[in-house]
């Protein structure tokens, strides 16, 4: 039996107190390294780069990313999702 690790990635506000995630997580990734990886180019990505959120919306609400990747036996039932970007 091999450990996958599963990928989630959240949007948190310091105001609010709550943290939020989209429906393409969890990823999963065949090591802790590449979930690493992943992670913090994604909170990058979604903060930043996507155009998800101005500057004004992350000060506001004291917005931060926040990314786990959580070990999980495979029991041949987890899947890896691919990402495909232009």
């Amino acid at each position: 039996m091999s450990i996958k690790f599963l990928l989630t990635v959240y949007i948190c506000s310091a105001i609010g107190g709550d943290c939020y995630t989209n429906p393409e997580y969890p990823k999963v990734f065949d090591d802790h390294h590449d979930c690493i990886r992943a992670g913090l180019s994604d909170s990058y990505e979604i903060i930043y780069a996507e155009g998800n959120f101005t500057k004004e919306d992350i000060n506001n609400n004291q917005l931060y990313p926040k990314f786990t990747c959580i070990p999980q036996e495979d029991e041949g039932k987890i899947v890896t999702r691919l990402t495909v970007k232009n």
